[in-house]
């Protein structure tokens, strides 16, 4: 790897390949982030999910109650 930075910095001019340099390193920066991207947005949706369950039972169990309430069981 040093062998082809030297390479790249003999052969071209200093300011293309300081360039050059730091494109490819914004490239692999982003190429080893990205399947963390990719990790943390599915666990954050996943869990968006799972508050949306959780709030849609909890509604759906207080308009159980409320029937309930409306409609009282008969007593013997």
């Amino acid at each position: 790897m040093g062998w082809y930075i030297e390479q790249v910095f003999k052969e071209l001019p200093f300011g293309i390949a300081v360039g050059m340099m730091v494109f490819l390193g914004i490239l692999l920066i982003i190429w080893l982030l990205l399947p963390l991207w990719v990790l943390f947005i599915q666990w954050n949706t996943s869990k968006i999910k799972d508050e949306i369950r959780y709030l849609v039972d909890k509604i759906e169990s207080m308009e159980l109650g409320e029937r309930r309430r409306d409609f009282p069981e008969p007593e013997d």
